[in-house]
């Protein structure tokens, strides 16, 4: 797998930065939850205080005759137009009616299904026509209206005295008969003043045989007084008005849940204009939905109970309350509920509204979660943008940068590729100057081919060198044989080839010596020793075995403890003083000394004698080489291992060699660094 793709394959954990700011953002949720259900809880707490100030109604029978207020007057026509949004309560098979309030009117809207109409005939009795009775009391005082009609259109109401058995016109009334393709509606108005607190309304059908016969009423017969007019107090509207927002709604109950607060005035409420449909708000949307659903993936199934109430607004509600499911209690109560069919939350708060003990009805808060969505939206927009843009960036960053790396490699390739040709020749190589692990290897590319370019030069004068010290003692040893062969006294001769084999013996001793101080070394016991002792035996020895020269000894220190083998030690100094003797002329000065430079002891070898050449510097310690110039060679074979074994030994030691002509220019300086 490239570089490229594992360090695209890496930037893509970064994408668990959208998947945390998604759980941050449903956590932040939860806890706006939290503080909004304790809010809307405080709430409702004081709203009930102040709800409590008006008069509701006590101990309210079981059978009401219920009758919401609306916000906009009914024209009264005998049509079911302006009844739309009303409930509608079926009296009995084929016979509905609506209610409602508007100011001080009653307004009733029913619908008869019959296959056919009895009409009045003003010959006879009103009951042997088909009609309503419209009764009202109180317990004390009873008002009768009766409806009925001679054909299709406005009619007059008549009150009925049922003592005097007499009827009245009543002028207050409005009442309007239409007829259907399958019955007749009748449709009324009558001022609330005239009215009492009971209302019964009743349908009498007649037939051929005989009068009218009851075929529907709003009256339970159990309870006797008949149905308890109950109506939305008007105190409670600008009380809960004000409450009221688009999140936000309010409805005060009775005990048997009942609305006892006036519906929203949905006609002066403002319009909800939705903003234009420009690329723009289609952005947002589409971002909103989006995060929304993210955050509906991350929150668990089921985490909500379904909403528990037949609507979803609470103040549009003209009819009773289910209050079963919410099991309501004699506390507040909060919780946060699914609304069905749509993706939105919604909170739900009961208080309880209660007088001396007595439960007068309860207080229902609901707010949606458009609030939380909109703020949770916000943040999640900014949190998911935020880091998608920094996932982008990284991408596109790493993958730079892993482009320039693959490039900086694939270059680094093709140039150790190129650096060695077919023919084993190392070309020249440029190094990277970069400060990095990329640019080291390049630079240690470079240092690995130089030093094999040196060991290929190395390689290649090694014929030159072997055949220069081998031509002459083989060049010996075959005129030494010849002469000995033609002369008689031939000992002299044999005595030169002798010297020649010698000398043969010694190169191969040389060759094979280096890779026997290798093993040595690598088996050889390390142990603490002094080198001032060491170095003082050995100037005596050299003095003693060397009369030629003049040796000499500079300590500095009293003492010199390192870690390592004296043995290879001594041999080191044998391989610097044997070099430095072969350079310096007889009678000439050879010194060593040692002394302390910061933290290592600096070990070195003095000779007078001729200087190194310019140039060669640490190539003198590398294997198989060897400058001396033709009045310093020697007799002995010099093949460029004395140096090579000198640095192996050093740095088996953990130091350093240099070779330096010293400053007076009289001589050279070989010197060996050790740790303290």
């Amino acid at each position: 797998m490239r570089l490229r793709t594992q360090l695209l394959l890496v930037s893509l954990t970064t994408l668990l930065l959208p998947w945390a700011g998604c759980h941050y953002a449903r956590e932040m949720e939860q806890a706006l939850r939290e503080s909004q259900r304790q809010a809307l809880q405080q709430q409702a707490g004081v709203l009930g205080q102040l709800v409590q100030t008006s008069e509701l109604p006590a101990n309210l029978p079981g059978a009401v005759f219920y009758t919401p207020r609306r916000y906009q007057p009914v024209q009264v026509d005998g049509y079911g137009d302006d009844w739309q949004s009303h409930p509608v309560h079926t009296l009995a098979p084929g016979i509905r009616l609506q209610q409602a309030l508007f100011g001080e009117r009653l307004y009733l809207f029913a619908q008869v299904k019959t296959p056919r109409i009895h009409y009045f005939n003003p010959g006879l009795e009103f009951d042997r026509s088909d009609h309503l009775r419209f009764t009202t009391h109180d317990g004390q005082v009873q008002r009768q209206w009766v409806l009925f009609t001679s054909g299709p259109g406005q009619l007059q109401a008549q009150q009925w005295f049922r003592q005097q058995k007499r009827l009245h016109p009543m002028q207050d009334m409005q009442v309007w008969w239409q007829e259907t393709h399958d019955g007749f509606n009748v449709e009324l108005s009558v001022a609330a003043q005239d009215l009492l607190s009971h209302l019964v309304l009743e349908f009498y059908q007649a037939d051929a045989s005989g009068p009218a016969q009851r075929v529907a009423t709003t009256l339970q017969p159990e309870r006797g007084w008949g149905d308890f007019w109950l109506k939305p107090l008007p105190a409670l509207a600008p009380l809960l008005q004000a409450q009221r927002t688009e999140e936000l709604d309010a409805v005060v109950l009775s005990p048997a849940g009942w609305p006892l607060s006036p519906q929203q005035d949905w006609v002066s409420h403002p319009v909800d204009i939705p903003p234009p449909t420009d690329p723009e708000n289609l952005l947002n949307q589409g971002l909103g939905r989006f995060y929304r659903l993210l955050i509906d993936l991350l929150t668990p199934s089921g985490s909500q109970q379904p909403w528990p109430l037949a609507q979803e607004e609470l103040s549009a509600s003209q009819d009773r309350f289910q209050l079963d499911s919410l099991q309501l209690q004699h506390r507040p109560q909060a919780g946060w509920y699914q609304l069905p069919e749509r993706q939105q939350s919604a909170l739900l708060v009961s208080q309880p509204l209660l007088h001396e003990g007595n439960l007068l009805g309860y207080l229902l808060l609901s707010q949606t979660g458009e609030a939380l969505i909109s703020l949770t939206n916000e943040a999640l927009r900014r949190v998911t943008t935020l880091t998608l843009g920094v996932l982008v960036l990284v991408i596109l960053i790493l993958v730079l940068f892993a482009s320039s790396l693959s490039w900086r490699i694939r270059r680094l390739n093709q140039a150790a590729r190129q650096a060695i040709s077919p023919d084993g020749r190392v070309a020249p190589f440029a190094a990277s100057q970069r400060a990095d692990e990329i640019g080291d290897l390049s630079r240690s590319y470079q240092d690995l081919l130089q030093r094999v370019r040196g060991y290929t030069d190395y390689l290649e004068t090694l014929n030159g060198k072997l055949a220069h010290e081998l031509r002459t003692p083989l060049a010996i040893v075959k005129s030494s044989l010849e002469l000995a062969q033609t002369q008689a006294d031939n000992a002299p001769y044999l005595q030169r080839a002798e010297e020649g084999i010698e000398r043969l013996r010694q190169i191969l001793s040389a060759m094979s010596e280096a890779s026997r101080v290798e093993q040595t070394i690598q088996h050889s016991e390390r142990s603490r020793f002094d080198l001032v002792p060491l170095l003082q035996d050995l100037t005596r020895a050299y003095g003693d075995t060397y009369p030629g020269h003049e040796f000499y000894c500079v300590i500095s220190p009293p003492s010199a403890p390192v870690e390592g083998s004296p043995e290879l030690m001594a041999q080191l100094l044998d391989k610097l003083v044997d070099n430095a003797r072969s350079f310096t002329p007889a009678g000439g000065r050879i010194g060593l000394g040692l002394e302390q430079q910061q933290q290592r002891w600096q070990l070195w070898v003095r000779n007078e004698g001729s200087q190194l050449p310019a140039g060669l510097g640490q190539q003198l310690f590398d294997s198989l080489v060897s400058r001396r110039d033709g009045g310093r060679k020697g007799d002995a074979p010099h093949l460029g291992l004395g140096l090579y074994i000198v640095r192996l030994i050093a740095e088996a030691h953990g130091g350093q060699v240099r070779a330096a002509n010293l400053a007076d220019g009289r001589g050279v300086e070989f010197s060996v660094s050790l740790p303290v």
